[in-house]
């Protein structure tokens, strides 16, 4: 676009990051304004009570400001936006806060970070139109009363996606059992494994992509990705005795989360089409 800066360019086709030194110096830039004077230290002593975490200096100065935003920790960055927030609403005005949730939304933006800002100040993960579409699409096609127990796990997907911090092992695992229960519903009494997606589903597909052999030799290797899908999803699935898997990183949870997603449309798809 006409005088856009070569920057704003570029970062519209990168992946959105999960932190960026480059917005925490422009936000904590933002304790200089003139907004903050006089303000500083009992805001510094909020953001203790509710983080836990001492700003340096007791925030006397921008510069203890630029070392907290700094060296603390992601998710205390990123409550720092809100908790701000919050402060200048309460102890300023309304105008004041939002200029401080605007301002950090645009940096956010910018800086092509993996968050957007709500309208009160809080900072939640951004998942993409394309994913958003997926999502109610599968909606869409688990409505029959036969589904229900699928949906339901399903929204619970959802729900952990949108909590703040985003659980996104919950909402791969949500989206693992609600696959789960629809291949059971599909095949009773049969697990879902590599084995069982290879034994009961691979002639169900042969049969609704009969005559057309194009689209049997895609669909044969979609459910060779189903069956690579289910193996990724047991790395996050706990096992009794094991340790306690990490959170996964965004971006892979995402993905697979919107894997599981589309693969929850075709399971339905195929089951409505199936002999009574």
């Amino acid at each position: 676009m006409t005088g856009e800066r070569f920057s704003g360019l570029c970062v519209q086709h990168e992946v959105p990051a999960q932190d960026s030194g480059r917005a925490r110096h422009r936000v904590g830039a933002l304790f200089g304004e003139t907004v903050f004077n006089n303000r500083t230290e009992l805001l510094a002593r909020y953001l203790g009570q509710e983080l836990g975490v001492p700003v340096p200096g007791d925030g006397r100065h921008s510069s203890h400001w630029h070392q907290f935003i700094r060296e603390c920790g992601t998710r205390e960055f990123l409550d720092t936006v809100t908790l701000t927030y919050r402060y200048l609403y309460w102890h300023v005005s309304d105008g004041i806060a939002n200029w401080w949730r605007d301002v950090v939304k645009q940096i956010f933006i910018e800086e092509n970070l993996a968050y957007e800002i709500d309208d009160v100040g809080g900072v939640h993960p951004v998942v993409d139109r394309e994913f958003q579409r997926n999502r109610v699409s599968a909606v869409a096609a688990l409505q029959s009363h036969r589904y229900q127990n699928v949906r339901n796990l399903f929204e619970s997907a959802s729900s952990n996606l949108g909590a703040g911090p985003a659980n996104y092992k919950q909402a791969w695992r949500s989206t693992f059992s609600a696959v789960e229960g629809l291949f059971g519903l599909m095949f009773p009494y049969v697990r879902l494994t590599a084995n069982e997606i290879e034994r009961c589903l691979r002639p169900v597909v042969q049969r609704a992509y009969e005559g057309d052999a194009t689209a049997q030799q895609a669909a044969q290797r979609m459910l060779a990705s189903f069956k690579e899908w289910v193996e990724a999803s047991h790395n996050y699935i706990h096992q009794p005795g094991a340790a306690e898997p990490a959170q996964p990183p965004a971006d892979v949870a995402i993905l697979a989360i919107s894997h599981g997603t589309s693969l929850l449309r075709w399971l339905a798809g195929l089951d409505e089409d199936r002999p009574t």
